[in-house]
């Protein structure tokens, strides 16, 4: 294999759909590397052990779900509306595009009962998936009771649909979970 120069945040980003599609415990150090285009050793530069490799990739796309979800909820210069077309865009993207659907419920369904070095990163994921649909559906004029336990609610539904999406191989679950999140904000 060719020495390639590479940065951590390239080595993720690589890794990233491989762990997605085939999960932790059927991805190894080597064929992780080989999607990288680097040595295998060149991973302990940048990680000591694959659940440090692990640890960062979750925090990575929790990053990257956190920066893009509240950056849609929080712009005061959006409607409800315009919010939730973006969030569906952001969701259709991290959930649909990609083979495998969330790294993240992947990772807990595969990992927990075995071992839960990962659980706190997909717990801290899923409480910042729920705030933020709580904090639309607060913004949609919810009181906090209520969007607490639909925004709940939602991100199980929506959890669902992409679990569903990936057995069927037809995005109409993750569609529909979508719709029905929409037109509960929308109060429609």
């Amino acid at each position: 294999m060719p020495k390639v120069k590479t940065s951590k945040a390239e080595v993720l980003k690589k890794v990233i759909p491989v762990l997605r599609a085939r999960g932790v415990q059927n991805s190894s150090m080597s064929e992780l590397s080989k999607a990288c285009q680097i040595q295998k050793s060149h991973f302990y530069y940048y990680f000591s052990n694959k659940d440090e490799l692990i640890k960062e990739v979750l925090a990575t796309v929790h990053s990257y779900f956190h920066h893009n979800l509240f950056k849609i909820i929080d712009n005061p210069s959006m409607s409800i509306e315009e919010k939730i077309v973006k969030m569906k865009t952001l969701m259709f993207k991290i959930f649909q595009v990609s083979d495998g659907g969330c790294i993240m419920a992947n990772t807990a369904l595969e990992t927990i009962h075995l071992d839960p070095i990962y659980k706190k990163e997909i717990q801290s994921f899923f409480q910042d998936f729920i705030s933020g649909i709580e904090r639309l559906l607060q913004q949609s004029q919810y009181d906090a009771n209520e969007a607490t336990e639909l925004a709940e609610q939602m991100v199980q539904d929506i959890e669902g649909g992409i679990l569903l999406m990936q057995v069927y191989d037809d995005s109409k679950y993750l569609d529909k979970a979508i719709q029905r999140m929409e037109k509960i904000i929308l109060k429609k």
